[in-house]
């Protein structure tokens, strides 16, 4: 689909500025923080296109890029638009919200997020709830393992939940890696299941 397309473009484009432009102000204008938020607002947009490193914006890509397509032949391209960055942006606020609520003070906090994770799990959680029996195949280890999806996005937001509380699950919660938002997978997962929710309520996809 060309609107998948295009947003892989323009994450690819952010990861050329990143090799290319002073960091400092890729830094100040495609990250986000509780420190800078006040002032450049408009990082909760701009950093759901930035990422730490290729494997990172490899694997978001990939999953854009197969789980993408069926959700805009349900709600169409302009809707999905809408629900990716509507998803990214609350996914980097609520991150932002966690970090701020772990330390003693809201300027103190001068950790940088950026990633399109939080944009991509509400498309994930959306495909997933759509059909949630259709079988996805993972690599646990490099073999191929056939799961529902339901199970599959279980599992997809455990590896991020579980972190919140405190607790690490084997091979699925990144190792203890503290620079992960956690909270923004987990918020974005949840727009997009609410999309999706409330679409059926209303009977008609928006």
């Amino acid at each position: 689909a060309p609107v998948i397309g295009g947003l892989i473009a323009a994450n690819v484009g952010v990861w050329g500025m990143w090799q290319n432009v002073d960091h400092r102000f890729m830094a100040k204008h495609f990250t986000t923080s509780t420190d800078g938020i006040l002032r450049r607002p408009h990082t909760l947009f701009t950093a759901m296109f930035s990422h730490r490193d290729g494997f990172h914006l490899l694997g978001n890509m990939l999953t854009l890029f197969f789980f993408g397509p069926e959700v805009i032949y349900v709600i169409g391209a302009r809707r999905f638009l809408a629900l990716y960055g509507g998803a990214g942006a609350i996914a980097n606020a609520c991150q932002l919200a966690i970090a701020a609520a772990t330390t003693k003070s809201f300027y103190w906090m001068q950790e940088s997020f950026l990633g399109a994770s939080g944009a991509v799990n509400s498309v994930v959680a959306w495909s997933v709830l759509a059909n949630p029996w259709r079988m996805i195949v993972v690599f646990a280890e490099f073999i191929p393992l056939p799961l529902p999806a339901i199970l599959y996005g279980g599992l997809f937001i455990a590896k991020d939940a579980a972190p919140l509380v405190g607790i690490q699950i084997p091979y699925l919660s990144g190792h203890g890696h503290h620079s992960i938002a956690h909270g923004a997978h987990v918020s974005g997962a949840a727009v997009g299941a609410a999309h999706y929710v409330f679409s059926r309520r209303l009977g008609r996809f928006f």
